[in-house]
């Protein structure tokens, strides 16, 4: 039988790993000069078809709450530059209740090591945990060094990033995931048509000049039916839903190299709605757990563990989480 490019359930595969997906293939497809010369149009529309779900994939991951986290941010990290350098300025002082005070409040910063360029969620919570100090047992202090405004307003903005985050996490775009799924739709139409061209030459001429580009994609597809693709009759041939298992495959049956590929096929999307770089994330080996069951993964930025960022897997996408592990522990206050 000639060698040809096997089926897929597209259908099953998450937002993110579809791009991806179709994104190498198509790549693969363009740089190959015998495959890219006998289906040019349909390479060709695979791209631009591909173009558009990209622009839809962004889309469906941008709130509207981005420009108010952004603002809220730059305010609380003004407040806190301000409130820490009235602190530095009392500190000068040869003697006194003051200067015991100043003391007292740059100790308390040292302790909880706020950097205002650290990770979003890393920043919030120990915002929080900061002015609840300042607001409680150290007030005396606060009020001695006229510094309640610094604190009042830290208080204000870093509670509108935290809600904000929150909102941002779980809202969800009817229109704009509408618009995904007919994308998705037409890159799909896209690639099978590509598929069937280069099967239909491989027939007719032999597999010889379009061997390795069938066998990268039988090998592309072979690691999704593996890695991404729920367990079950859907990681079968063809193209049709299938009964595949339910969920995300993030349910207890999970192993742990299993989620190391999940993560690391979502990472990439996750860096770009984030604004970071690519490659700047990594799956830590540690988890967390809310008082929900959901679990929680750690992700540190350029291998810091001291800059990091909690996720869940939701659906076809990570989402940030407020949360903090015990202290001393990974991903947690030191």
């Amino acid at each position: 039988m000639t060698e040809e490019i096997v089926t897929i359930r597209l259908a099953g595969i998450n937002n993110g790993a579809h791009y991806n997906f179709m994104s190498n293939v198509a790549e693969k497809a363009k740089a190959d000069e015998a495959v890219y010369g006998k289906a040019k149009s349909q390479t060709d529309a695979l791209v631009s078809a591909l173009a558009q779900e990209n622009e839809d994939l962004m889309l469906s991951r941008k709130s509207a709450l981005s420009d108010t986290i952004a603002e809220a941010d730059r305010q609380r990290d003004a407040y806190y530059r301000g409130y820490r350098n009235g602190v530095r300025s009392f500190r000068s002082f040869p003697a006194g209740a003051q200067k015991t005070a100043a003391d007292t409040l740059w100790q308390h910063m040292t302790d909880h090591g706020i950097e205002p360029k650290m990770q979003l969620d890393r920043e919030t919570g120990l915002l929080t945990n900061l002015v609840e100090d300042l607001q409680g047992r150290l007030a005396p202090q606060v009020a001695a060094l006229g510094l309640k405004p610094f604190v009042d307003g830290m208080k204000a903005a870093n509670e509108t990033v935290r809600t904000s985050l929150s909102g941002r996490d779980t809202e969800q775009s009817g229109l704009t995931l509408g618009a995904l799924k007919a994308s998705r739709a037409k890159t799909d139409e896209a690639y099978l048509s590509l598929v069937r061209r280069v099967n239909a030459h491989a027939e007719i001429e032999g597999a010889g000049d379009y061997f390795a580009f069938i066998t990268y994609v039988n090998e592309q597809i072979k690691r999704f039916k593996e890695q991404v693709l729920p367990s079950g009759k859907g990681s079968g041939k063809g193209t049709g839903s299938g009964k595949g298992s339910k969920g995300s495959g993030t349910g207890k049956g999970s192993s742990k190299a299993s989620i190391k590929k999940q993560l690391s096929l979502l990472i990439p999307a996750f860096e770009t709605a984030q604004g970071l770089a690519a490659g700047s994330l990594a799956y830590a080996g540690h988890t967390g757990e809310l008082p929900d069951g959901t679990k929680l993964y750690l992700l540190y930025v350029d291998g810091n563990p001291d800059n990091f960022v909690w996720v869940k897997i939701d659906g076809d996408h990570l989402s940030k989480v407020d949360y903090l592990a015990g202290a001393g522990k990974p991903g947690g206050v030191k």
